[in-house]
């Protein structure tokens, strides 16, 4: 168990807040530096104590005694959430590969044609490509720009990628804003992936409109909406409620959108589906 400075220094005033109402307890110079004294030794077995991840000496009704025990008790559920958490990143990652990479090259028959074997290579290549784009750095500044055209062009890749209809809608003829032109459509596109996936294929909705002062892109989909668990967890990484998918789609959307100083949030739209929608200061 790993405690940070923070907790250490917390612990210290503990003690030296004890070794200060010590001290008032007699003459008031001579015990204030036995009460310092008194807090001087607590803080330190209390700080090898948390440092070796065991109890600190001394009776089980202590200060220090209890100081641990209630850092070790708020720490456990902490330290068991992030076991949790890297085991489905570890099941998720394993699970994309074994599909995406492992299956296609497995699949190929013997003897198959040079157009099966290229076919295969580029599916496994392609999502080992998709991975690493997880991992890149946005290079360059962001800029004042027209979110109107560049919300159409990756609407109209999209559409021509996945084969899935894009009705837009624009509240203005032109929306400004200071983005990253390339980072906010590979975010644009991550939240169209996701409303295509979970909307069952049908057209997914997008707008653009300015509204009190802010730079609005809405995407709809027309699925079942959030759960009420995937509401809360649809930022958490590798989190999804699909089998086949990896879970970063719009937790890495929300990382490059706040990236840019800009916000998304979520929603279910009582008509039916669901709404991510991302903002930005218009002008």
């Amino acid at each position: 168990m790993e405690i940070g400075i923070g907790t250490v220094i917390a612990v210290g005033a503990v003690f030296g807040a004890l070794g200060f109402f010590l001290g008032r307890s007699g003459t008031h110079s001579a015990g204030l530096a036995e009460g310092r004294s008194e807090a001087e030794r607590g803080l330190a077995s209390a700080e090898e104590a948390i440092r070796r991840g065991r109890r600190p000496q001394g009776a089980a009704g202590s200060a220090e005694a209890k100081l641990f025990a209630a850092l070790e008790q708020g720490w456990a559920p902490r330290e068991t959430e992030r076991q949790a958490a890297l085991t489905e990143a570890i099941g998720r990652v394993s699970a994309f590969l074994e599909a995406s990479v492992r299956v296609p090259l497995a699949g190929a028959r013997r003897g198959a044609h040079a157009g099966e074997l290229r076919e295969r290579i580029g599916r496994a290549l392609g999502a080992l490509e998709d991975l690493n784009f997880y991992l890149d750095e946005p290079a360059g500044e962001s800029q004042r720009c027209d979110l109107v055209p560049i919300v159409q062009h990756v609407a109209r890749e999209f559409a021509a990628d996945q084969d899935v209809g894009v009705r837009i809608q624009l509240g203005a003829a032109s929306v400004q804003a200071v983005v990253h032109p390339q980072v906010l459509m590979d975010s644009v596109y991550l939240i169209l992936h996701n409303a295509a996936r979970f909307g069952g294929g049908a057209t997914v909705d997008l707008t653009v409109e300015i509204r009190d002062g802010r730079a609005l892109v809405t995407v709809r989909d027309r699925g079942e909406g959030f759960s009420e668990e995937a509401f809360k967890r649809a930022f958490d990484p590798f989190y999804s409620t699909s089998k086949d998918g990896l879970g970063l789609g719009l937790p890495h959307a929300r990382t490059l959108i706040e990236g840019m100083g800009g916000r998304v949030e979520l929603r279910n739209v009582p008509a039916g589906g669901a709404e991510v929608q991302v903002s930005f200061s218009a002008g």
